[in-house]
């Protein structure tokens, strides 16, 4: 049987409930509306954590995430990955299945949601691209509207917002009710399993403090990134064997 977080199904299903609630907007707040920057990982993945039940599982999730994707730029045309959908859905699978492991979220668990769950920032990308044209249809539909005269054509336009909040919302509920599994992952991991996991972990944080120089402008940025990661990792390899 698959362990669940305390509470049982009923509080695993109120969790699937917040977090698409919390997703949805996100994911509206993102481009759609608003763009106060609540959408970014570093502050998505801890208020999303808090209202699950674990603020600072959310953080340690926020923080390389942030860093992966802090070179991207939402401008226009230019669509970047979307690192809200991923951050989101990301949140709403791992603390849930840290509680329902009785670990918190922890290195392993963080290391088999991102391997899973990364896929899910070129989707949203491709999604994004979706919603653009959907409100483009929309707009030309207001257009018509308003020259026959409609005096509500305007909010033809607010129905392009039901796309991404329904996406968003969806995964980061469904994120929530695969916790379990995730959790199960967890706990069936040998020794040997969990310390790779938890290596692979640190070099997402190496990975992730070198790709952040990815939003300096600079022409040495790629080989300044290297250096940064392969410093990274030789530093965490140095205290993980005299530790």
């Amino acid at each position: 049987m698959l362990p669940l977080p305390p509470g049982g199904l009923l509080h695993l299903l109120l969790l699937a409930a917040i977090a698409a609630l919390a997703g949805g907007l996100a994911a509206v707040e993102r481009k759609g509306a608003f763009q106060f920057m609540v959408s970014r990982p570093l502050v998505l993945a801890p208020v999303l954590g808090w209202l699950l039940g674990d603020a600072r599982g959310g953080l340690l999730l926020g923080v390389p995430l942030e860093l992966l994707f802090l070179g991207g730029v939402n401008l226009g045309g230019s669509l970047p990955d979307n690192e809200s959908l991923l951050a989101g859905a990301l949140t709403a699978m791992v603390v849930p299945a840290g509680m329902a492991a009785g670990t918190g979220v922890d290195a392993p668990l963080a290391a088999i949601g991102l391997a899973l769950l990364f896929p899910l920032a070129m989707f949203g990308r491709r999604l994004e691209r979706a919603s653009e044209y959907r409100n483009g249809q929309l707009m030309e539909s207001a257009v018509v509207r308003a020259a026959h005269g409609d005096p509500l054509a305007a909010r033809v336009n607010l129905r392009g917002l039901l796309l991404p909040f329904g996406a968003a919302a969806g995964i980061c509920a469904l994120a929530v009710m695969v916790s379990p599994l995730l959790a199960y992952l967890r706990a069936g991991s040998g020794e040997g399993a969990l310390w790779a996991l938890e290596g692979s972990w640190h070099a997402v944080w190496a990975i992730a403090a070198a790709c952040s120089i990815r939003a300096i402008r600079d022409h040495r940025a790629p080989a300044i990134a290297a250096i940064s990661a392969a410093g990274a990792i030789a530093a965490a390899l140095i205290v993980g064997v005299f530790s």
